[in-house]
Parts: C-alpha cells; structure tokens; sequence
C-alpha cells in the first residue's frame, strides 16, 4: 500500500434489534489496524437496546455517527447509510457479524497501486459447531473492462457447479468506490426483501470499469441453524428481485451470457426458498412420488423439501438424515445420523443439497455404505427446469 494513500473508508452498519451480538461487531471496527475510518450505525428504529448501544459507542469515538430512523427494512437502511457517506471507499458489515483487526490494512496492501471501482474479498461462514471459508471461484487478480467483460461476466453467478458462484454475491466483503456505490444502490429496489446483496453486487459488476479480486476472507457472516426453520418466502419476494436484475442485464451488450446465468441463478432461489411451486411438474415429482425416501441434508433446502413432501404427502420419508444431525437434534428437527439408513427400508434416497459437487461427494460415500447408487437421486439442473422456471415467473407476471 503506498503510505501516501490513506483512503477514508466508510463502514456502514445496519443495525435491527441487534443487541445480542451488536458490541462484538462494532469493536470489531473499531479495534481495525487503519483507523481512518467514518462508522455509520444505522438503526432501523430497534426496539431493543441496538439504540443505546449505538449512542454509548458514538460518545466515545469521534469516527462514529448514529442514524435512528423508522423501520423501513434493509434497503432502506442501507440507502439511508450510503447517503451520508463521505469515504472514498465504501463497506457494509451486518449486525450481527465481525471482521478480523487488520481486515482493511491488508486489503490495501494487496490492492497495492491499483484503486478499483470494486475490491472482492472472502468471507468465513461461522456455524455453532465449525466454519467454512468461502472465496470467489474467479482467480485473484486485477480487471479492467476488457477482462470484465471475458473473464467476469461469463461467470460471475454461476460456473461449472449448480451452484457455485463465481462472484461472492455478499456485499459485505466488498470495498465499493462510492461514486459506484451511490449509483448502484438507488437501483436495488425499496420492495427487494430476499436476494438484496446479488442484486446490489451484481448491478455494481456492470457499472465498474475495473474491479480487484484478492484472497483473504476477514469477514465473519454468522450462520445460525434456524435461521431457515418457519420462515416462508412470498413469491412476491422472488418476483421483484428477478425484475430488478433482469432490468439491468437486458440493457448489458452483454445480454445473452448474463441472462443464462441469471435463470440458473433463479432455479437456486427457487428450489431454495420456493421449490412447492417445482410440484406438480413430473420432472420434480418423480424424486419422491410414492416411494419411501431418505432426505439427505438438513440445511435450508433440506428442510423446504422435507416440509413439502410431508404437507403434499407427494412420498413418505423413512429417513431423514445429515451428518450434523446433533446440530439439527437440538432445534427440535427429527434428523438422524446417515448410519441409519442401513436400517430403514428405503426405495430410494434423495440429496437435498444445491450444490452438485457435494451431491457427488455424498453419492460416492453413500456407495461406500452399501447404498446402489441407482437408488440416489439429488436436483441436475438442466432445460426443463429453466422451461419450467420461465413458465412459473411468465404466470407470475401476468396475474
């Protein structure tokens, strides 16, 4: 980093009943190696301590300032942020995460004399019993728009892997020019309530004229296990998110290579948050009709399928099975440990997890158990899905 360049960055926190984890966050913040920092805690009319807190913090450091405002969402809050930021460079840190001391330091110096529109990091998914560290599929290094447009583009919502994104979507591990950032952010809509960091994130990837991917994960997003359970998504949700996003790659010159992705993008949503609507279609049904299953996977798209096919009675599961099942135990979920489905009786065993590449991981260990590996099964995206997906948001549209 050149010690000449001492770029002030803003680190806006919205903030909703967020007292529990709130203190680790903002110290988190505050105790960063570069100090030259404006926090912004934004709270979204908290009705718990989140505003004290915030008030206590701002008195004892000049570098913080305090939003209270009406509940209005997270857009809102975030927009509400970025219009009374004043740093060259711009950053979102939720609540109820953290980020290691030298988190900015380090992404300086690996931006070196290069001063991107954007800079991508990595992100440590926290969990109650481990963490997993996720970077961006695309390779480290600096792009200007040529290399956008061939290197970034092809693959920023999804590679090789359903799904596997190329690009992180989290804005929270991304440092954001503000002129792009103030342009950007008034385009994601005020209604978006699902999906609202791809579609910030990748509205900026076609406004940058260069961005900067680096390797290092300081961020820390807490994943709570029930943060899925009694959760249902209206479709409503799904429908302004996808309106928002196809607005903007429709008017790219890049039209067709983002749109592909963009379906591959809403078959993830929807499985992940809407999959009842795939029912009814024999390509979906034929995974669990009349047969006595073992649901493999408890995370969120594990427990959207098990409660559909208990509501739809669309099969009978035998067996529900994770390798965290204790995890999973202790929310109440009747999950059991995968060396019970030797013992179940099963006509077949269906992987509720997204990404392929564990599916296939899965599948050679279930071999290893003895299990026929034609009696597995788990989602491969393919031509039907994106007919049936088309079709689901047609009808959606016009009613």
């Amino acid at each position: 980093m050149n010690k000449d360049w001492q770029p002030l960055i803003s680190v806006i926190i919205p903030i909703y009943n967020a007292e529990r984890f709130l203190q680790q966050c903002i110290e988190s913040v505050i105790g960063q190696t570069y100090q030259n920092l404006e926090i912004i805690l934004v709270d979204d009319g908290s009705t718990d301590q989140s505003p004290a807190l915030c008030d206590d913090y701002a008195a004892t450091d000049q570098r913080i300032q305090v939003i209270h405002k009406k509940n209005e969402g997270l857009v809102r809050t975030r927009k509400t942020g970025v219009s009374h930021a004043t740093g060259e460079y711009i950053t979102y840190i939720d609540a109820d995460d953290w980020i290691d001391p030298d988190a900015y330091e380090t992404i300086l110096k690996k931006m070196g004399a290069q001063d991107a529109d954007m800079v991508l990091y990595g992100l440590v998914e926290e969990y109650e019993d481990g963490s997993v560290e996720k970077e961006n599929l695309l390779a480290e290094g600096y792009y200007a728009e040529e290399a956008i447009i061939k290197k970034i583009y092809p693959q920023m919502l999804c590679g090789d892997v359903f799904f596997r994104f190329g690009i992180l979507p989290n804005l929270v591990c991304k440092l954001i020019r503000q002129d792009v950032l103030k342009k950007v952010q008034p385009m994601v809509s005020d209604e978006v309530e699902l999906g609202e960091d791809a579609d910030c994130t990748f509205q900026m990837l076609l406004q940058c004229k260069d961005i900067q991917i680096v390797r290092f994960a300081p961020y820390h997003y807490r994943k709570r296990p029930d943060s899925m359970m009694g959760q249902d998504t209206e479709f409503e949700q799904i429908r302004t998110l996808y309106r928002d996003l196809k607005r903007a790659f429709e008017q790219s010159c890049e039209r067709e290579k983002l749109m592909s992705q963009l379906y591959q993008y809403f078959l993830f949503v929807m499985f992940l948050k809407s999959a009842e609507r795939f029912a009814g279609w024999e390509a979906f049904d034929s995974y669990f009709s009349g047969k006595h299953i073992v649901l493999y996977g408890a995370g969120g798209f594990g427990q959207k399928i098990y409660y559909l096919i208990t509501e739809t009675k669309l099969g009978e599961i035998c067996l529900w099975a994770d390798q965290r099942y204790s995890v999973y135990q202790e929310l109440g979920l009747p999950v059991s440990s995968p060396e019970e489905i030797a013992d179940c009786g099963y006509d077949s065993i269906f992987i509720a997890v997204l990404d392929t590449q564990v599916c296939e991981k899965i599948t050679e260990n279930l071999k290893k158990m003895g299990v026929s590996e034609e009696k597995i099964s788990y989602i491969k995206p393919d031509e039907r899905y994106v007919k049936m997906l088309l079709q689901i948001l047609d009808a959606q549209e016009t009613e």
